[in-house]
């Protein structure tokens, strides 16, 4: 992670079978070349498979605040919902919008904590914004959390709808998950906690293994189906301290999972928040948080990691 372009590194398996350290160069580097040709075939007696790629990112996303409204109908994981909403759908923080954007994600998964339900998403998704800057307001706690996104409202607050509350905890730069929760407004989420297209969840949850088949129910690519390419990865993402503001700081992430994302099929930008999930038919377990990636590779929190940052637990059967 020391060397000049490495991104990330991870453990994952070659073409034969074989356990690799997977490292990740970044393809926007001027001496990408140079870079490839100095790391080593093996380290310390393990096989070495160089991965170039563009960098991780965190995949919110963006529109002018001009931008024409997205809101449709139907099974869309960008329309208005009537209440109790599924999730895997659009949403965000009311006040997403400054320096010309408005920014949002999705709202992934429901979860318990105590004897209350809770919205689960991303920490860049619910309470980045961390500065008055290009709004002249921060995320605090019991801000509405609105469904869908400003993303897909024409970035007007009025064309959403209150689902939850904001609950303030901050879990970026100092731990290790990007998540976020927020208490459910009551009446406004489908209690067994469905998420569009893949229905009820299991209670239970399942760590992440190598080539794993797992999908995810997202704002932008909706359902989509991968496999897992990569384990235990270290990777660090850049984050803004407003939608479209400045740099707020750079987290290095340990333990982390990856997952196939050719040209961006199974992740993209507005997917941030989406629960990864085994890819079975039905009551299938959590695996990850999906919050970041590049035009190739998704990244996920493990799960297990996330609901003990919050002393939460899955809404499931």
């Amino acid at each position: 992670m020391t060397r000049e372009g490495v991104l990330g590194n991870a453990v994952g398996l070659n073409p034969q079978g074989e356990v690799v350290l997977q490292v990740f160069v970044n393809s926007e580097h001027p001496k990408i070349a140079d870079i490839v040709r100095s790391i080593p075939g093996y380290i310390k007696g393990a096989p070495v498979s160089v991965q170039v790629t563009d960098p991780f990112r965190t995949m919110v996303q963006l529109i002018p605040a001009a931008g024409r409204s997205l809101l449709g109908s139907g099974v869309s994981h960008k329309a208005k919902q009537s209440p109790p909403i599924q999730l895997g759908t659009s949403g965000g923080w009311r006040y997403d919008l400054a320096n010309g954007y408005c920014c949002g994600g999705t709202l992934g998964s429901l979860v318990q904590v105590g004897g209350s339900q809770f919205i689960l998403s991303n920490y860049h998704v619910l309470e980045a914004d961390i500065v008055n800057g290009g709004n002249g307001v921060i995320a605090t706690q019991g801000d509405a959390i609105v469904q869908p996104g400003l993303i897909d409202a024409n970035c007007n607050a009025n064309n959403t709808q209150g689902a939850a509350t904001l609950v303030k905890s901050s879990s970026l730069p100092n731990s290790n998950v990007d998540a976020a929760i927020a208490q459910v407004d009551s009446g406004m989420v489908r209690s067994d906690g469905a998420i569009l297209e893949i229905g009820a969840l299991s209670a239970s949850t399942v760590n992440a293994s190598i080539n794993q088949a797992v999908k995810k129910s997202g704002r932008t690519t909706g359902l989509t189906r991968s496999k897992v390419s990569g384990l235990n990865a270290t990777i660090s993402v850049a984050y803004d301290n407003e939608c479209a503001g400045g740099a707020a700081f750079t987290k290095t992430f340990t333990g982390q999972i990856l997952i196939t994302n050719k040209a961006s099929a199974f992740l993209a930008g507005g997917d941030s928040g989406s629960l990864m999930v085994e890819d079975v038919t039905t009551k299938p377990r959590a695996v990850g948080l999906l919050f970041a990636g590049s035009s190739s590779i998704a990244v996920a929190n493990p799960i297990g990691e996330v609901l003990g940052n919050f002393g939460a637990s899955m809404v499931g059967q």
